[in-house]
C-alpha cells in the first residue's frame, strides 16, 4: 500500500499499521529503518495499550492480573485499511476475545497518514466503546536509518531540539538544544527519557539530510537504539513503562490516560524528511 505525491512516496503494511518505507522522490533515499532482527525487527509501532511494561509486568485492573508483551499488542496485529486516496490512508483495529484476556476493554484505535509535501501528519483515535472508563497508554516508535546517507557514520548525526533543554539527564542535555550520537552514549543509557520538554519537534540531522519529528503535546521523549544499530528511535509518548518499582492500579500509574464511556481520545504527530 502507497500515498504519494510528486515530493515523497511513503509505504504502509497491515500488520501493526507501520510505515515500511518513507523516500523522498527525486533521490531515492531511505529514511526509515528497514528492520533486522539482528538489532531490532521492528520499524514504528503503535505503542497501545501500554508503553513500556509494569514493574512486576502485570497490569493490575480492578483486583484482577492481566498480562501483555512489552508495549502493548498494537505492535503485533494485524489493522484494517479502513479507506485510502492517493495521498492519505486509514487503518483501524478492534477489541476482540484475544486482547480482551490482555485487556479487559471494548476499543477501536484508528490510525490516518496524509502525506503533504514530504510531511507526513499521522493522526490516532482511540475509542471507548464500554460502559466503564478506560484506562490506557499510548506512544510512539519510529525508527529511521542512522546513517540515512550510507557514506556516512552514526557520529555524524545529531539530535537537534527546537529549543534549549535543562533536562539533565546523566549531563546528556544541560541547558542545551543538541546531543551529537555516539552509541557509547546508550551504553550507560540504552533510553534517553526526557520528561516535560520544551520544544515543539526534534530532528535528526547530518546537516544534509534530516528527519523531524514533532513531540509538541506529548509529555514524555524517548531516544532509544541497541548497541552498535544503524537506526535510531525518536518517540513521542503521553505514557511511560516503570523504570522503578511501583505498586498500584493500572490506572493510577503515572502517565496513564483515563478515557469516558462512550468518548474518543484524539492524537497527532507528523514525521517530515528533507535534503538539502
Amino acid at each position: 500500500m502507497i500515498i504519494k505525491n510528486e515530493i515523497a512516496q511513503i509505504e504502509f503494511k497491515n500488520a501493526g499499521a507501520e510505515i515500511t518505507s518513507f523516500k523522498l522522490i527525486n533521490n531515492d533515499t531511505e529514511f526509515m529503518w528497514q528492520g533486522d532482527a539482528k538489532y531490532w525487527s521492528g520499524r514504528n509501532p503503535i505503542l497501545f495499550p501500554m508503553v513500556g511494561s509494569t514493574y512486576d509486568k502485570i497490569l493490575h485492573i480492578d483486583g484482577k492480573e492481566f498480562t501483555m508483551d512489552n508495549h502493548g499488542f498494537c505492535r503485533k496485529v494485524d489493522f484494517k485499511c479502513e479507506g485510502s486516496t492517493e495521498n492519505s490512508i486509514t487503518f483501524s483495529y478492534e477489541a476482540n476475545d484475544i486482547t480482551l484476556k490482555q485487556y479487559p476493554y471494548d476499543f477501536k484505535i484508528s490510525v490516518t497518514y496524509t502525506l503533504i509535501g514530504a510531511k507526513c501528519l499521522i493522526s490516532y483515535d482511540i475509542d471507548n466503546r464500554g460502559n466503564d472508563e478506560m484506562p490506557f497508554n499510548f506512544g510512539l516508535h519510529p525508527a529511521f536509518n542512522c546513517p540515512i546517507d550510507p557514506t556516512k557514520k552514526f557520529t555524524d548525526y545529531s539530535v537537534d531540539f527546537a529549543c534549549i533543554e535543562n533536562q539533565d539527564f546523566n549531563h546528556v542535555l544541560n541547558n542545551e538544544d543538541k546531543i551529537n550520537l555516539d552509541h557509547e552514549l546508550f551504553v550507560a543509557n540504552p533510553t534517553l527519557f526526557f520528561k516535560n520538554t520544551n520544544s515543539p519537534y526534534i530532528t535528526l540531522t547530518d546537516g544534509k539530510y534530516s528527519v523531524k519529528v514533532e513531540c509538541a503535546g506529548y509529555r514524555y521523549l524517548a531516544i532509544w537504539t541497541p548497541s552498535d544499530a544503524p537506526f535510531v528511535c525518536l518517540e513521542p509518548w503521553h505514557s511511560k513503562g516503570d523504570f522503578e518499582k511501583v505498586v498500584c492500579e493500572f490506572k493510577d500509574r503515572e502517565g496513564t490516560l483515563i478515557l469516558k464511556p462512550k468518548t474518543s481520545f484524539t492524537t497527532q504527530y507528523s514525521i517530515e524528511i528533507s535534503c538539502k
